[in-house]
């Protein structure tokens, strides 16, 4: 009987010494999933951060192009009415 209790003894000392490293493996797993998590969790919000002053800057070369674009139509006007007249002063001196 005392044989049989040191081989149970035994038994469970091995296998509470095997969960033992297995819990600390696992929580080594852990840990290191939680900083990888952190880490990317860090890049996520600084990727978020350069997506939003990138829309940001898009947004205002929309608005500069918009300005330009209006620029050239007033100006391609005047050059208009300016040709047609001076077109039409030139018509009058070739007379």
């Amino acid at each position: 009987e005392l044989a049989d209790e040191t081989t149970e003894k035994a038994y469970c000392d091995e296998q509470m010494a095997k969960t033992e490293a297995k819990k600390s493996e696992l929580e080594d797993d852990i840990a290191k999933m939680t900083a990888k998590i952190d880490q990317e969790a860090s890049k996520s919000a600084t990727l978020k951060e350069e997506v939003k002053v990138l829309q940001e800057e898009l947004a205002a070369l929309a608005k500069e192009q918009a300005e330009m674009d209006k620029i050239r139509i007033e100006t391609h006007e005047a050059y208009v009415v300016a040709k047609k007249d001076l077109e039409l002063g030139l018509s009058g001196v070739r007379k």
